[in-house]
């Protein structure tokens, strides 16, 4: 993050966190009247400085991280997890979520499509959905196979089958929902979320699923920024370099590759630049994007906050005209 744009850097870094950890404080104790805060850790940034800043804010002894992780998992981000267990003195427990999932046919009903487009699937072999870029409408998924040669392949699926396997991959966000409202309410916690600015504006999230929270602290900083926070709390280096990943297929996929198409520092220049109001000129001076990348750019954006707009929003309500 050594090449982030001025306008990206936060000021006076330690009163943000400051103000972030009485918000926290306020919010779980004054508002809510809980006992502490529950965080999931994935091992990742975001839920990194989430449960730095609610150790800071309540005290380590009144947080407990949860991960919930499963057969498809990365054991990196186990890895990760060890050392967050080695940097901040909470309690972490841990759920092996594969018999939930398996209950409710998540694997054996993405697999079922997987084998039918790909005959020679085993399991040795490694699957993920891909969603290439495409600037005019949203892109056209395809299945993406690492066989038991390691080999890959691009396999062409239908929308019918991109639906079947996210909605079915969207069980993994709820069920890991679920579970941090059960050890939140079983330990009088709140439930404290993860989600970026990045990921909020773009939709990225499950709607209840990691969408579902008490509180949100992070939803007003670009993923840029989070990094900032790391550094501020000297988050372990391998933490702050892994590839973000939403590591829901046993094929591990990248952020960039399966959702933004472009790394994180040109998602939130662009971000802030449609926030902003920002001419094309202008973003041009702040990058070394062409003028006809930063207008498909915006417009792949465009698109993608309008298709999720639903997700931010609460339940659509009937009114009676008799009320």
């Amino acid at each position: 993050m050594d090449n982030m744009p001025d306008f990206l850097k936060l000021q006076n870094i330690e009163k943000q966190v400051d103000d972030l950890c009485s918000f926290l404080h306020d919010e779980i104790v004054e508002k809510f009247h809980k006992n502490g805060a529950i965080v999931g850790l994935s091992g990742g940034i975001d839920s990194t400085v989430t449960l730095a800043l609610c150790a800071k804010a309540l005290g380590s002894k009144k947080i407990l991280g949860l991960t919930m992780f499963e057969k498809e998992s990365d054991q990196n981000n186990k890895y990760l997890v060890d050392k967050i267990s080695k940097t901040y003195d909470i309690e972490i427990q841990n759920v092996d979520i594969t018999p939930i999932l398996d209950s409710f046919g998540v694997y054996s009903n993405r697999e079922k499509i997987v084998r039918y487009r790909f005959p020679n699937f085993n399991s040795n072999c490694k699957y993920r959905v891909v969603v290439p870029p495409n600037l005019n409408s949203v892109g056209i998924p395809y299945l993406e196979i690492l066989d038991d040669r390691d080999e890959q392949h691009k396999i062409k699926i239908s929308s019918s089958d991109f639906l079947s396997l996210t909605a079915a991959t969207s069980i993994k966000h709820r069920v890991r929902m679920t579970l941090l409202y059960y050890y939140g309410e079983k330990n009088n916690l709140s439930v404290v979320g993860t989600t970026n600015k990045s990921e909020y504006l773009q939709g990225y999230f499950v709607k209840y699923g990691d969408g579902g929270s008490d509180i949100e602290p992070l939803v007003n900083l670009y993923k840029s920024q989070i990094y900032q926070i790391g550094s501020f709390f000297n988050v372990h280096q391998d933490i702050m370099t892994s590839d973000a990943s939403p590591d829901v297929w046993s094929y591990r996929t990248t952020d960039e590759e399966f959702f933004y198409t472009v790394p994180y520092d040109i998602v939130d220049l662009i971000l802030y630049a449609r926030e902003n109001k920002l001419s094309i000129s202008e973003i041009n001076k702040l990058s070394d994007l062409s003028e006809e990348k930063i207008q498909n750019l915006l417009r792949f954006q465009d698109i993608k906050q309008q298709k999720t707009q639903h997700m931010r929003e609460l339940p659509h309500q009937w009114k009676s005209n008799f009320i």
